[in-house]
């Protein structure tokens, strides 16, 4: 009946838009119903990858969450419409040779796929090719251990190097071999400068030997073997992702899938490269399309960033493929922070149509959804975007306040009260820094509370996630652990700070101090790198 009168509504209205729609948002989860109730223009495969290895507190990292947390995140892809979803636990974090004690952790992953597939997702699992964790890893436990920190790259230069390596491989996927797919990219990480095309083919066959009937997909992303020095995206890529494509098309037969990843906008990385590729080699029926930073730029540290743009603009330029390709997927490095991209991103891949509505009604959409209060929430996720005047005093309170009561609210991971927790230290932590830094100081005391006043509102920011970037667990506060634009509006009243001297610049590390947010050596260097004294 619903479809019906939606149907109905448009004849009589005349809407060809999901913007156009004058849906009807009294009760949670109508905007899903009144978007999937028309005939559907969209993706019809539609996935979401959960990258593993970055290091910050609960629930921000997905390495941090819990099986529960897991399962109550695959529920919730579910309910945004997504049927798939790719999992990089960082399987790469166990050293050769593989540990009775690291094969118990990677088997307990079974119990996550099977958790994946009662949510009725396929769940596609990435195992990077050519890096390894350092033996200085054995003995500390899974959730302690940083990839990026303690990777070594393994070159199979020799047969003895790439018959342990290869075995090395063969035991880690049988451990996870009830997953519906293995994703391995093709560098970043992974790979090395020079190394052959036939490397990486002997990788994805030994790969398809080791789980016989699952399909082995090919990540394409920087091209085998390319050359990073002088930069990590100097040299084209082109190149070698042609020659991946044309040893592909060579060496496969059969139903074969491969994953061109694109970046979240031409110009940056790879751009669309890939895709386009893709397409000129003649395998788009054969691509899943990864539109990777469209939902959430990475590396970044943890922030209610809104990219509705880049998501409008990714999908757009990939819609021509939506009835020709597998499908798409996007990515987050911390899915809980960002959760109207990615509300965003599902909705509109599931109907190219809701790419048209404006973004306060997608948030709107949101708010109602989790069943919290709109007037609420969308200043909230926006408070980024917005001045000072539009951020009251009690918004962050507000946002503590609110009770998401719903079944989808229940599946974000950390729970719905942690959430709205998070999104009031947000507002409360940018309305802070906004308000010192709004007028310059006149005074050196002026100058030094203030100064004091921005800066404790982002390290208490910092304290809440603790994202250390490429670091390890329990590294020190940094600036470029922080958004760039929050620190940048620091730097610039800390300027205005230093005619004053450096006075101001003491008391205010003593009052940081004071408040135990870092010890006062470690402030006084934090500030001065604010506005370095000219020498």
């Amino acid at each position: 009946m619903r479809r019906l009168l939606t149907l109905l509504l448009l004849l009589i209205t005349g809407t060809t838009h999901a913007a156009d729609i004058p849906f009807t948002l009294d009760k949670p989860g109508n905007v899903a119903a009144a978007v999937q109730s028309a005939e559907p223009r969209g993706f019809k495969r539609r996935g979401f990858y959960l990258h593993g290895s970055w290091v910050m507190e609960h629930p921000f990292a997905v390495r941090s969450w819990s099986r529960e947390d897991m399962a109550g995140m695959f529920r919730l892809l579910q309910h945004l419409g997504f049927n798939h979803v790719m999992v990089w636990p960082t399987p790469e974090a166990a050293p050769m040779p593989l540990s009775d004690e690291d094969a118990d952790t990677l088997r307990s992953y079974r119990g996550v796929i099977d958790d994946a597939h009662s949510a009725g997702l396929k769940l596609w699992m990435v195992y990077c090719p050519t890096v390894i964790s350092t033996d200085a890893v054995r003995g500390k436990l899974w959730a302690e251990r940083s990839l990026y920190a303690t990777t070594r790259e393994v070159r199979l230069t020799d047969a003895a190097t790439e018959e342990a390596y290869l075995k090395h491989r063969t035991a880690v996927l049988r451990l996870l071999d009830n997953a519906d797919a293995f994703v391995v990219i093709d560098g970043d990480p992974g790979g090395y400068v020079g190394a052959p095309m036939e490397e990486y083919l002997r990788i994805l066959a030994s790969d398809q030997r080791a789980v016989p009937g699952k399909p082995i997909i090919p990540w394409i992303w920087t091209g085998w073997g390319r050359n990073t020095q002088g930069g990590f995206w100097r040299a084209p890529v082109g190149p070698l992702v042609e020659q991946c494509y044309d040893a592909l098309k060579e060496t496969k037969r059969g139903d074969w899938e491969i994953l061109p990843g694109r970046s979240h906008r031409e110009g940056w990385a790879n751009g669309r490269t890939t895709i386009a590729l893709a397409e000129k080699a003649g395998l788009m029926s054969r691509a899943t399309l990864l539109c990777y930073e469209a939902i959430e730029f990475e590396p970044t540290p943890p922030a209610a960033v809104l990219q509705f743009d880049l998501i409008r603009n990714a999908l757009q330029q990939e819609s021509q493929y939506a009835g020709v390709a597998k499908g798409v997927f996007g990515n987050a490095q911390q899915p809980v922070m960002v959760l109207p991209n990615l509300y965003y991103f599902a909705r509109a891949a599931a109907d190219l149509r809701y790419l048209d509505r404006a973004q306060d009604d997608v948030l709107t959409d949101l708010a109602r959804e989790l069943g919290g209060d709109p007037s609420v929430l969308v200043p909230a996720w926006s408070c980024l975007q917005l001045p000072l005047e539009k951020l009251p005093a009690d918004l962050a309170e507000k946002v503590r306040a609110q009770k998401l009561a719903s079944d989808f609210a229940r599946c974000i991971p950390g729970g719905p009260q942690r959430y709205v927790e998070i999104i009031a230290a947000q507002v409360q932590s940018r309305r802070q820094l906004l308000q010192a830094t709004a007028h310059p100081p006149t005074t050196a005391a002026e100058a030094s509370a203030t100064l004091a006043d921005g800066a404790a509102a982002l390290i208490r920011w910092w304290q809440v996630h603790r994202y250390v970037g490429p670091g390890k667990k329990g590294d020190p506060f940094r600036w470029q652990f922080l958004r760039p634009e929050q620190v940048n509006v620091l730097k610039a009243h800390a300027g205005l700070c230093r005619k004053f001297g450096s006075a101001p610049f003491d008391h205010a590390a003593r009052k940081i101090a004071d408040e135990n947010l870092l010890i006062v050596d470690d402030a006084t260097k934090r500030l001065d790198e604010l506005a370095p004294v000219k020498r």
